[in-house]
């Protein structure tokens, strides 16, 4: 059975002392009932590993020592996806699932559809509490990368300014997803994700314009979160990372 992983904010040199947080700390001693001298996977979030022996709990927090750092190798090719987020709890949901399947980085992107947007004052805090959704669902699937969050994106943005291959899941696509895939390479890739009522027209020939495949998930219509989690588990088992 492997080893839990937690986070720590930094991994410096082998024998250096690391704390975990308050949550991280009672999921650790109560919920999995680690004692001293036991060990665990530490992480930072960005690629460094170290093995970890909880020494003691002090003030609140369990005190550890680092043993060898290593960095672990980023998956590859990257897959992305830019989703018109739905409402209420569907998002984080969608977060979460995205972040246990090993995406590597969500946009939450603006459409001419959209259900949900981001007021002004409250996008730090809505991005917060995703990231901190993104940092669970690593911890919970033993990842050493934290998938990446970020609001406010537009399409434009989402299309332009990057080389990844773009697949724009449309439910009026003639192509299946799968029949997409078997025309590309394993290189970097971005799905794009429409709102509850699909992407516009206009929508729709901007991105074919900017050279995204259009691709469906089959006869059905699936929510926005649901769409989003098929495509990228179909990708990434397209190019090896999972299954």
């Amino acid at each position: 059975m492997s080893l839990p992983l937690f986070f720590v904010d930094e991994l410096a040199v082998p024998g250096h002392r690391a704390s975990l947080s308050v949550a991280d700390t009672r999921h650790a001693l109560k919920s999995l009932r680690l004692r001293p001298g036991d060990s665990m996977t530490l992480t930072d979030g960005r690629g460094l590993v170290a093995t970890g022996r909880l020494i003691r709990e002090d003030g609140g927090l369990a005190q550890l020592e680092v043993g060898d750092v290593r960095a672990a190798e980023r998956p590859a090719p990257t897959v992305s996806v830019a989703l018109a987020p739905p409402k209420g709890d569907r998002l984080a949901w969608a977060v979460q699932k995205l972040g246990e399947l090993g995406v590597d980085q969500v946009l939450l992107m603006a459409t001419g559809r959209s259900v949900r947007e981001w007021p002004a004052g409250r996008t730090a805090s809505s991005l917060s509490r995703l990231r901190t959704v993104a940092r669970e669902a690593a911890m919970q699937s033993r990842r050493p990368f934290i998938m990446d969050v970020r609001v406010g994106v537009t399409l434009e943005e989402a299309l332009d300014g990057v080389d990844d291959q773009r697949i724009a899941l449309w439910e009026r696509a003639t192509r299946s997803l799968t029949d997409a895939l078997a025309d590309q390479a394993a290189a970097p890739t971005r799905i794009l994700v429409g709102p509850e009522g699909g992407f516009t027209e206009e929508e729709v020939d901007r991105m074919r314009g900017a050279g995204a495949a259009l691709a469906s998930l089959g006869s059905g219509i699936l929510r926005t979160e649901t769409a989003a989690v098929v495509g990228a588990a179909l990708v990434l088992a397209r190019f090896g990372r999972l299954g």
